[in-house]
């Protein structure tokens, strides 16, 4: 099973309701909690998440407010009043759209055994002051569908974990009380009404949604956490490579690898690790640069890197993991493995 950092599928609800007296954050952030609930009450996920905030301002032209990674805890019992501290200024102002992200640490299983990923969904709600209402779950794990992002099948782990999401699709319907909409087919699979569409068995290289989409973007994303100007090691090589775990609260959170021959170095962000993972990689690469800017070969770089005791962000090496790949793609499959 493969967790990614673009959603793997999609689906939303879109209902609107004449406009109450309450106040709108305030019925965004119900509305939001009570979903969280719903999938809470499935098993689907756990009591803790956390949330990015957004609300416009009532022309719907200029953000009045953004705040990110809000901790939240369990739906109504202190989750709705920490959503509603974190809008606290804007107590008594006319704003517009209010948008609520929660993200929903869970578990997808294999062989009955859990496996935690920090971002198994995301729930996105849309608010509009017209009473309009736009509810959208984002799953970020390949758990549900016939084949993993390698194209390889996967009919146990399906059977297992797809009629969990069929679930979940079937309670947030009932709960909002419209008809799902299921997003168009993307890069890893077709959404459907109660889940995924199944793939054809065809040559599993052509079914490699992870190195022909998932990768590529995540490596734009982080080479754009350092400047475009600074020295950086070559991303990609033909030889194996030496690797480390990187851990932050005692949880493997990324891998930094070096080639053993050749200038080639970077790190890898442990998908199901979740934000923590994409943190921590502005340190690491910034510690690549630097490296590279004072004439460090790879190797010597990646074996500096594990005398470092590391930042409460980017976490340090864990002790005695050392180890060695065949190449850089070993590592980059491991850190998608949930």
């Amino acid at each position: 099973m493969i967790t990614t950092i673009d959603p793997v599928g999609s689906w939303s609800w879109e209902a609107k309701v004449a406009s109450p007296e309450s106040d709108l954050i305030v019925r965004c952030v119900r509305q939001v909690l009570d979903v969280w609930a719903t999938l809470r009450s499935l098993g689907m996920v756990e009591a803790r998440a956390e949330a990015d905030v957004t609300v416009h301002d009532a022309d719907n032209r200029a953000v009045l407010l953004r705040k990110e990674r809000v901790p939240a805890g369990a739906p109504h019992a202190g989750a709705e009043s920490a959503l509603l501290d974190a809008c606290s200024t804007l107590s008594g102002q006319h704003v517009g759209c209010v948008t609520i992200d929660l993200s929903l640490p869970g578990a997808s299983y294999r062989g009955g055994v859990p496996h935690a990923v920090r971002q198994l969904f995301v729930v996105s709600l849309d608010m509009w002051p017209s009473g309009v209402t736009t509810t959208t779950l984002h799953t970020f794990s390949d758990a549900w569908l016939s084949h993993d992002l390698r194209g390889h099948r996967q009919p146990d782990v399906q059977q297992e974990n797809a009629p969990r999401l069929k679930a979940a699709l079937a309670a947030i319907t009932e709960l909002i009380g419209s008809p799902v909409q299921p997003w168009d087919p993307g890069a890893h699979g077709v959404p459907t009404e109660d889940g995924f569409e199944d793939f054809p068995d065809d040559d599993p290289d052509l079914l490699d949604s992870w190195y022909m989409f998932e990768i590529p973007r995540r490596t734009e994303r982080l080479q754009e956490k350092i400047p475009q100007d600074a020295p950086r090691y070559e991303s990609e090589t033909s030889t194996p490579v030496e690797f480390v775990d990187v851990s932050l609260d005692e949880e493997v959170i990324g891998y930094l690898w070096a080639a053993e021959s050749g200038d080639a170095a970077g790190y890898e962000p442990r998908t199901p690790a979740g934000h923590v993972a994409m943190d921590a990689a502005a340190d690491w690469l910034a510690y690549l640069s630097q490296a590279k800017g004072r004439g460090l070969a790879s190797l010597d770089a990646l074996r500096e890197a594990m005398d470092g005791e590391g930042t409460k962000r980017s976490g340090a090496v864990a002790s005695g993991s050392l180890r060695r790949a065949s190449s850089a793609e070993e590592v980059q499959e491991l850190s998608g493995r949930e």
